[in-house]
């Protein structure tokens, strides 16, 4: 795109960027966009992301030479796959630290949250699943991966989540039964990174204590995690809990993910939730903000007007 579009796109996040803070940016070298043969400047969708990257170091105060070392280490960065292997290597020989500091520094030069989600740790508990399975990784092992895993989600959050949140409460909780959470903490943490408040519940949440949650802080949404046919009639009873308890002039919009969306899809929508599928934490943080977007879209409007 040439620059006057680069300009506007930054602009909504950052207003004071202008051509010539690009321009600069440019003469120190650390953004190289092509040339057209009249000599007009393009940049491609990985210069956006590299310049917004920039400028929210230099919100941080980071000095040039900082940014430019940091790009240089980010420039540097392996292959995702290899990031993931690396991690696993580490982790799984004991060396927890070493393994955790891998993920950190991808992400203190500038990887993306979701990519880090989608990337580095979820092929990592894929891996660390087919491995205890093939009887190649001990349970032992895959707690401590499981812990470091959960341990890097709530430090990544913490890192990502802005000061301030907008827009109507979303709940997110796993069904009664269900204790895999790993997958809907990244897409808690997604959304949070994206300003909007999340009161995460946790795993293995009965009906009873999800219907006093919604008493409690009236979402306009409900984030359900079920894996397998086992928590099928769990997420039955929690919504017919909800139904009586709250008729259905107050039923906030009941979206489900995990493995039972994708495997029961027609059936959840007789239940009347909106099942949500996706390769990744990402694509299914993805879906649900495009569900949500009527009712985020508005609050979000309003706070700024």
């Amino acid at each position: 795109m040439p620059i006057g579009k680069v300009v506007d796109e930054i602009g909504k996040v950052y207003p004071s960027v202008t051509p010539s803070s690009l321009r600069f940016l440019e003469r120190e070298g650390l953004i190289v966009p092509t040339r057209t043969p009249g000599g007009h400047r393009l940049y491609s969708p990985a210069d956006v992301r590299r310049i917004l990257q920039i400028k929210e170091w230099q919100a941080q105060r980071l000095s040039l030479e900082e940014i430019r070392h940091r790009l240089e280490q980010r420039d540097r960065l392996p292959d995702p796959a290899v990031l993931t292997e690396t991690f696993l290597e580490e982790v799984l020989a004991g060396n927890v630290e070493t393994a955790r500091r891998t993920v950190l520094a991808a992400d203190d030069v500038g990887m993306s949250l979701s990519q880090t989600f989608s990337e580095v740790i979820e092929p990592a508990l894929i891996q660390v699943g087919q491995g205890w399975e093939a009887g190649t990784i001990l349970v032992a092992q895959e707690k401590t991966v499981s812990e470091l895993v959960r341990d890097l989600i709530a430090e990544l959050a913490h890192r990502h989540t802005p000061a301030e949140s907008f827009g109507p409460v979303i709940i997110a909780a796993c069904v009664s039964g269900e204790r895999h959470e790993l997958g809907l903490r990244m897409i808690v943490a997604l959304l949070r990174a994206e300003g909007l408040r999340v009161q995460y519940l946790g795993a293995d949440v009965d009906a009873a204590f999800l219907l006093e949650a919604v008493r409690l802080h009236q979402p306009a949404a409900v984030l359900l995690s079920a894996r397998n046919e086992h928590h099928l009639r769990a997420l039955e009873e929690s919504m017919a809990r909800l139904r009586n308890e709250l008729g259905e002039g107050e039923l906030p919009v009941i979206v489900v993910g995990g493995l039972l969306a994708q495997t029961h899809a027609d059936v959840l929508k007789t239940l009347g939730v909106v099942p949500i599928t996706g390769a990744n934490a990402s694509e299914a943080m993805q879906r649900a903000v495009q569900i949500l977007e009527p009712v985020i879209g508005r609050t979000s409007e309003g706070s700024e007007g």
